[in-house]
């Protein structure tokens, strides 16, 4: 069954409240355990009629027969923040490694770029090897680790924080673009100088006064 990655609806709420629960039952790498969110639909609904009214947030649910089995969302910040963005992500177990948090991913960064979001953070386990290469791939840097972010079961667990900054891609992009317009204009000159190096010499050695014999 090929997977489907779409917006969260409101009518989702029963679906995303049930999924909270399988995956927080599955992994301590979230903020939630098996009890999930917590909250009803009718309050799932008013969420996510929040985030589709916000332009800077989004949430994307990917299906598999018609069950959710991976969710993330941008969370656009406010004000002197609205440049900036906060990235969650979570995917069941059983499709760990199909390339749906790949996919996930792909589509928050692009909603980012497409509404003026800058700066995407995010947080996740010290340990959590497989979500740390994930971000690392699409360009997220570690600046910084925060001590007892969480606790499990009495154990204080640590968080990388990482970010995203799209701006450098742009920067990037631009001095790439400039780079290889001075490189093109580099190499029609050089074209020039060595055509007329050559004419030089040409003509040099056509009027050369050959030494006389003796």
């Amino acid at each position: 069954m090929d997977i489907i990655i779409r917006e969260a609806r409101t009518e989702d709420a029963a679906k995303l409240i049930e999924y909270t629960k399988l995956v927080g039952a599955q992994t301590d790498n979230l903020s939630f355990g098996k009890e999930g969110i917590g909250d009803t639909p009718e309050v799932e609904k008013e969420f996510i009629k929040r985030i589709n009214s916000d332009p800077k947030s989004v949430m994307y649910f990917a299906w598999k027969n018609d069950d959710i089995v991976g969710c993330a969302n941008i969370s656009g910040m406010k004000r002197r923040m609205s440049h900036r963005a906060n990235f969650a992500i979570s995917v069941a177990k059983s499709e760990w490694g199909s390339g749906i948090g790949s996919a996930l991913l792909e589509k928050c960064i692009s909603f980012a770029k497409d509404n003026g979001i800058e700066i995407i953070n995010l947080d996740t386990r010290s340990d959590n090897i497989r979500a740390i290469s994930l971000y690392k791939k699409f360009g997220f840097v570690k600046i910084g680790r925060m001590p007892a972010f969480s606790k499990i079961n009495g154990e204080y667990i640590d968080a990388d924080l990482m970010y995203l900054d799209l701006r450098e891609k742009s920067n990037n992009r631009r001095k790439m673009e400039a780079f290889e317009r001075l490189e093109a204009i580099r190499r029609e000159n050089k074209d020039e100088v060595d055509f007329n190096k050559e004419r030089e010499e040409a003509i040099n050695k056509k009027h050369q006064i050959q030494p006389q014999s003796q």
